[in-house]
């Protein structure tokens, strides 16, 4: 870590008590907190708001706002990780918030921050496979397409019609979706690559998406679905991140009105693109 970041790092907010606490003036959260601003530094607020989230957490137990380095031993995970566990959290979410600390951890021994003692050893912080995904069946696809919304919000039919393009556009993610133009569409194709993977991906564009983005269609821009308005990537992630949230809000509500027993959300979505094409064809959806 070069010193002017070391110093910002160590002027963080911190109560003076908890400067003393930490020895130096600078333990486990304030290194952390760093990470958070490399993250937001290198436009990745998707990943650094995750990181603040798994801190409130870790926060929360120990409260305090800081533990020296020299604390963050074996016995202050066991207890975290048994602390999580009486918080009635699924293995896999107990993993994560574990898992993010051991990143984190890791890349302070990197920097010679911490001792490189392995507060995480025995931990199995593996991320255990659902053996089964929430996905609707062709019927269940149908049934939420001719739901009558007349009376609904903007948003709950926004909600529906992103859905249904996510599963006609073979499992497209949303973060894919909102940055569509219509350069994306040539000779009857809808071409793009992966925001994630770089993985370039084309298949025929049928009607029912183009009958989707014509209820969006807007003067003034290519975007197929021009929601994201801003070009400042930090104020990007906000409205992405926001309107994300109202989406599967607005599809839960919307999965109680089909009887679904489980949230609908845009990974069901995904998931229902996957396990229909195991028995359907996309003409049977559209």
């Amino acid at each position: 870590m070069d010193n002017n970041r070391l110093k910002s790092v160590q002027t963080i907010a911190l109560p003076a008590s908890t400067q003393d606490e930490a020895g130096e003036g600078f333990g486990f959260i304030a290194y952390a907190n760093s990470r958070v601003e490399k993250l937001q530094d290198e436009g990745r607020y998707d990943a650094a708001n995750k990181l603040k989230m798994y801190l409130r957490r870790f926060i929360a137990y120990l409260g305090k706002n800081e533990v020296p380095f020299k604390d963050f031993d074996a016995l202050l995970m066991r207890n975290y990780h048994t602390w999580l566990k009486n918080q009635e959290l699924g293995c896999n979410t107990i993993s994560l918030y574990i898992r993010n600390l051991k990143r984190v951890y890791n890349l302070a021994v990197n920097d010679g921050l911490a001792a490189d003692s392995n507060p995480f050893e025995g931990m199995d912080v593996s991320y255990r496979v659902k053996k089964e995904r929430n996905g609707l069946t062709l019927y269940e696809v149908k049934r939420l397409r001719d739901l009558d919304l007349s009376g609904e919000s903007q948003m709950t039919v926004f909600a529906r019609d992103i859905f249904l393009f996510t599963v006609y556009a073979r499992g497209m993610r949303s973060d894919d979706i909102f940055r569509l133009t219509r350069s994306n569409i040539k000779n009857g194709q809808l071409t793009y690559r992966q925001h994630i993977t770089g993985r370039k991906i084309s298949f025929p564009w049928e009607p029912a998406l183009q009958e989707i983005t014509d209820r969006y269609k807007q003067e003034g821009t290519a975007h197929l679905f021009p929601v994201i308005t801003t070009k400042d990537p930090r104020e990007q992630w906000r409205q992405y991140d926001g309107l994300l949230h109202r989406i599967n809000y607005s599809l839960k509500k919307l999965g109680e009105k089909i009887g679904l027993d489980y949230p609908l959300n845009l990974t069901v979505a995904r998931h229902s693109w996957e396990s229909m094409t195991k028995s359907v064809s996309i003409s049977d959806l559209l």
